[in-house]
């Protein structure tokens, strides 16, 4: 049996994260809850794809740092994760179930698919004020499949999946208007 995570721990690790994202003025929202003997913290902001950046790698990187912070305070202090409207890293595909004896995985769950739908709109308001391409984490083709449907009517960007192999990246990019 572990310990049991103090809320002066959730509150602190809360308040680092919130004043990183304030550093980088990143708007955005902060909850958190313990699960599984892990504090997550739980963000909620409109700007999801700048704060998860390519493939992950802020996200990645904001999470490193800010375990590495909390537990040179304190080497009790939990493992944190660091959830951005449902996405998190490294675990990303908790939750999914192998469906059978090949090991193929389950199609989204109606909440997974939300969250996709919900990180394709984010990217695709990023693309439109920044005017940068954006590159989505590498997927599946039922989730890519989700993001070029969530996509297809906007006609200010359009949706490209690039890789080899079955899962692939979805970049989405400015669209011609020509």
């Amino acid at each position: 049996m572990g310990t049991e995570i103090k809320s002066e721990q959730m509150e602190a690790a809360s308040k680092t994260l919130m004043t990183m994202l304030d550093y980088l003025s990143l708007d955005a929202e902060v909850r958190y809850e313990e699960r599984k003997e892990k504090l997550y913290l739980l963000v909620t902001s409109e700007e999801a794809g700048r704060i998860i950046g390519k493939k992950g790698q802020s996200l990645e990187a904001m999470q490193l740092l800010i375990n590495r912070m909390m537990q040179k305070q304190d080497e009790t202090f939990p493992e944190v994760v660091i959830d951005i409207d449902g996405y998190s890293r490294p675990s990303r595909d908790r939750g999914r179930r192998r469906d059978n004896k090949r090991g193929r995985r389950s199609k989204c769950t109606p909440e997974q698919e939300d969250v996709l739908a919900k990180q394709a709109l984010d990217a695709a308001k990023e693309v439109k004020k920044w005017g940068e391409s954006v590159t989505l984490p590498e997927m599946n083709a039922h989730e890519r499949r989700i993001v070029h449907i969530t996509l297809k009517d906007d006609n200010e960007v359009t949706t490209d999946s690039k890789g080899d192999g079955p899962k692939k990246s979805i970049v989405i990019t400015l669209a011609d208007k020509g």
